[in-house]
C-alpha cells in the first residue's frame, strides 16, 4: 500500500507540472475548517470473518470510532493547494467480531478449521487515541476557485492528493473491566531481557480523494476519503508471535498481567483446552490452563506460534466531510500575487505591465 501512496503522490505533482503555470495565481486564497467523520482500523485483529486482507476489504465496521480534525488550507492557484490539518480520533478492533468453523470431524472426516476462525479463537482487542499532525497536497482535477458562487461552472472540483503525518497512539485494552495499557507490558516479549517497547510516535503516508463544492463564495463542502499507511505493526499491540513458554515464565516475573493479556484465547469464543495447539505455548488436551494462571500447564519447552503478521504495517483510513470558510484572496504579499482574481460578476482582472 505504500507504494500506491507513493505513486499517487508522484501523480500528483506530475498532474500539478501538466495543468499549471508557475506563475498562474487565478484562484489563490486562505480557507480555513473542520473534518469529521468514521474512523476505521486496519489491522491484524478484527476484520471481516476470512483471513486478514489487505484495504477495505478486511474492515471490522462493528468497531467503528470517530475522529475529527482541523485544518488551514493555502490555495496556490485553481488547481493546486496545500493543507494543515490538525486529527484527533479513535480507532478500535476486537476479535470478538470474528467467527468461522473450528477444527471438527464431520462423517468421519476431518475438516480444517476456517481461516477466520483462528482470529476469533486469538480473542484479543485495542482501542487507541490518535493525535495526528498532517501536511498535505491537494490537486484539483477540474478549475476551481475557492470563492466562486453560484452560477460558476467552477465552483466545484474532484481532488486528488496526499502528504505526511506524524502521530501519537498508545493502544489499550480492559482486564475485569478496568483499562490497562498495552505497550509497556510487552505482550510479544519486547521488554524482555532489557529490551524497549515499541515507539508510540510515528510516521505515516497519507492518500485522499474527494470532492469539493461551494455551497455560497464564502463556504464550501467536501465528502473525503483519507487512508494512512503506518510505519509501525504495533497500532494494536500484535505483530509477530506469542512468546515461548520460557518467556511466559520471565514475563509473567515482571508483570503477571502481562502475562494473562499476552494470550486470551481461552476465555473468548472457543475456549477449550483442546486448542491450545494455535498459540503453542501449552499443553492439549485436559489442560488445567484458567483465565487468571498464565502458568497453568504451560509445555515444556512450548515454542509460540503465529499471533499476527509482522509483514504488513497498520493502516487506518476515514470518510470525513469537510466544511470550510474562505478568507479571501491571497494578495501580493505571499509572493504568488492576486492576478487573475476575478470580481463579483466573475469577470477577470488582468495584471498592468509596466
Amino acid at each position: 500500500m505504500k507504494k500506491i501512496i507513493l505513486h499517487l503522490l508522484f501523480i500528483s505533482f506530475m498532474l500539478y507540472g501538466t495543468l499549471v503555470k508557475a506563475n498562474d495565481a487565478e484562484g489563490s486564497g486562505h480557507d480555513v475548517g473542520f473534518s469529521v467523520g468514521p474512523n476505521f482500523a486496519l489491522t491484524d485483529l478484527g476484520g471481516a470473518n476470512k483471513i486478514g486482507s489487505p484495504f477495505l476489504r478486511d474492515v471490522d465496521f462493528k468497531a467503528t470510532r470517530f475522529c475529527i480534525s482541523a485544518f488551514y488550507r493555502y490555495n496556490v492557484n485553481k488547481f493546486f493547494a496545500v493543507r494543515a490539518n490538525l486529527m484527533y480520533g479513535m480507532i478500535k478492533a476486537d476479535d470478538q467480531n470474528t467467527n468461522g468453523k473450528p477444527p471438527r470431524t464431520e462423517n468421519g472426516v476431518y475438516k480444517a478449521p476456517d481461516d477466520s476462525w483462528f482470529r476469533a479463537r486469538r480473542n484479543l482487542n485495542f482501542e487507541t487515541h490518535i493525535f495526528e499532525f498532517q501536511a498535505m497536497a491537494e490537486v484539483n482535477l477540474k478549475k476551481y476557485l475557492h470563492d466562486a458562487g453560484s452560477g460558476s461552472k467552477d465552483r466545484w472540483a474532484p481532488y486528488i492528493g496526499g502528504g505526511l503525518g506524524f502521530f501519537y497512539f498508545n493502544p489499550y485494552t480492559k482486564l475485569d473491566g478496568a483499562k490497562v495499557k498495552l505497550r509497556p507490558l510487552g505482550t510479544e516479549g519486547q521488554t524482555l531481557n532489557g529490551g524497549k517497547p515499541y515507539k508510540n510516535f510515528q510516521f505515516d503516508l497519507i492518500a485522499m480523494v474527494g470532492v469539493k463544492y461551494n455551497v455560497t463564495e464564502r463556504f464550501s463542502i467536501a465528502v473525503e476519503g483519507v487512508y494512512h499507511q503506518t510505519f509501525t505493526d504495533y497500532l494494536d499491540d500484535v505483530s509477530g508471535n506469542y512468546i515461548n513458554s520460557d518467556q511466559v515464565i520471565a514475563l509473567n516475573t515482571q508483570n503477571p498481567t502481562a502475562a494473562i493479556l499476552q494470550n486470551r484465547s481461552n476465555v473468548g469464543k472457543y475456549p477449550s483446552n483442546d486448542f491450545n495447539f494455535v498459540e503453542g505455548q501449552y499443553n492439549v488436551n485436559n489442560s488445567t490452563r484458567s483465565a487468571t494462571n498464565a502458568l497453568d500447564d504451560l509445555k515444556a519447552t512450548g515454542k509460540g506460534l503465529q499471533r499476527g503478521d509482522k509483514k504488513d504495517n497498520d493502516q487506518f483510513f476515514h470518510l470525513q466531510v469537510t466544511f470550510s470558510i474562505s478568507l479571501g484572496s491571497a494578495g501580493s504579499k505571499f509572493g504568488l500575487g492576486s492576478c487573475g482574481r476575478r470580481n463579483p460578476y466573475h469577470m477577470r482582472f488582468s495584471c498592468p505591465k509596466w
